[in-house]
This record gives structure tokens, sequence and C-alpha cells, in this order.
């Protein structure tokens, strides 16, 4: 696949699959690196929320305590 035809995104994409040693088949590479662009894009519904207890607050205080 000639690396013109690669948008920005897919080429990371790529270049993420290649450093993991992944090597999808030459058919198939294509649809394997939108998937991927779409699992990126969709990545921060997938992350669970943080409940509020997991950032403390009032850890610090400029003022010292008597």
């Amino acid at each position: 696949m000639p690396e013109s035809k690669l948008s920005p995104e897919i080429a990371e994409i790529e270049r993420r699959f290649l450093n993991a040693g992944v090597v999808p088949p030459a058919d198939r590479a294509r649809g394997a690196y939108e998937n991927a662009e779409g699992l990126l894009a969709a990545l921060h519904w997938l992350r669970p929320q943080r409940a509020a207890a997991a950032e403390p607050s009032n850890t610090f205080s400029l003022v010292g305590k008597d």
C-alpha cells in the first residue's frame, strides 16, 4: 500500500501496527487500519468514568495547620 494514499491518522496506525509486529494481509490492511482508527476514536467512550473518590480534594493546603 503506497504511503502517499494514506491519511496521516491511518499512517500513524500502520506505524503502530508495524512497531507491535502486527502485519495484516495486504488485502485486509486498509480495513484493519480503518477499524483501528474507529476504535481509537471511540476509546473515550470505552473507558470507565472515574469516581469522585479517585481524585482526592484538599490534599495540599497553602495555609499551615495550627
